[in-house]
């Protein structure tokens, strides 16, 4: 099917569906998100076996928890292609997403030196930088483009209409030269900090397993002297609706120790992130490909002293052990 095509019907799905009510979407996403991510066995078993490891729970438990993951990924994926009603309704832009410490952004922005957001896959994060621009933040993040290029187009065409501005990766370093600008220019800059970070990220240790942490955030934060933030949008109780948590400014511990620092900052970041996602499981993507590098295969890991590295003792076994499927 040619890109014209593929586009068009996205397009038309969209349309269709911003006629419709908010709950009524909800209600479709809530439907078709457990049949369809239910048949998809390769990340279900994925997400049971995190769920299992980074919150030590029984195999009924996971379960459980899944589905309700697999109904806000539906609701979610309904939200996106609700976008153009989201921009409609930015008079009333608290009905669909609000903020809870709007008074953490005014400070961290009235320091003018931009502000790393830390972030991650949760609630619907599209609505998150959305959210945020529509209530008037200058929002900036550096964005993975998506196989399918009439999605992809789709994405883009929303995230400008809400007044974002996203950077994709393959374009031979100048996503980063634009990330930087935004700094300049003091715009929140969002990092999604629960990808893989490869062979060049850092080790944490992160749901009960060592990760690798991408250097992004931390790398800005010491670079610009900018003020981090923690940002997580969450889906409210009743399901309708959602709220963005932000938490208070914190800065990079910069000692003159660069890989001590780096280590210590990018821990201090994962588990954050760690404690939140654990205070709100159901709205985490805990199906992702999360630990594609190994711990043997983390540069700054294997530089690292046996000493240093007995700290991480607690969560190489299950990376040393787990399925086939992590990277070599």
């Amino acid at each position: 099917m040619s890109f014209d095509v593929r586009y068009r019907i996205l397009k038309g799905i969209s349309n269709m569906l911003c006629r419709m009510s908010y709950d009524r979407i909800l209600s479709i996403g809530r439907f078709l998100g457990p049949c369809i991510m239910n048949r998809i066995a390769k990340q279900r078993n994925r997400g049971l076996e995190q769920i299992m490891t980074g919150l030590k729970v029984s195999r009924p438990e996971a379960e459980k928890l899944l589905q309700k993951v697999y109904e806000n990924i539906g609701m979610s994926a309904m939200e996106m292609m609700y976008m153009p009603r989201l921009c409609k309704e930015k008079a009333h832009i608290d009905d669909f997403v609000k903020i809870d410490h709007p008074e953490y952004l005014e400070e961290a922005y009235a320091e003018k030196k931009g502000i790393v957001g830390l972030t991650a896959h949760m609630g619907n994060w599209e609505w998150l930088g959305a959210g945020l621009a529509l209530h008037g933040y200058d929002t900036s993040a550096i964005g993975k483009k998506q196989a399918d290029d009439a999605l992809m187009r789709i994405i883009n065409d929303y995230r400008t209409m809400a007044g974002q501005h996203i950077y994709l990766t393959g374009t031979g370093g100048y996503e980063m030269i634009a990330a930087a600008r935004s700094m300049k220019k003091n715009h929140i800059l969002g990092f999604l900090s629960d990808k893989d970070g490869n062979k060049v990220g850092v080790p944490v240790l992160f749901m009960n397993k060592v990760f690798s942490f991408p250097q992004g955030p931390a790398v800005f934060a010491r670079k610009f002297k900018a003020p981090i933030i923690p940002l997580f949008i969450v889906r409210n109780e009743n399901g309708k609706g959602h709220t963005i948590c932000v938490g208070k400014k914190f800065y990079y511990e910069d000692t003159g120790d660069e890989e001590g620092d780096l280590l210590r900052n990018s821990q201090k970041m994962a588990t954050m992130m760690e404690d939140f996602i654990k205070a709100h499981p159901a709205d985490w993507l805990w199906f992702q490909h999360l630990f594609w590098t190994r711990p043997g295969k983390i540069k700054m890991y294997m530089d690292l002293s046996e000493e240093e590295k007995k700290r991480f003792a607690s969560g190489i076994y299950d990376n040393w052990n787990e399925t086939k499927g992590g990277k070599e």
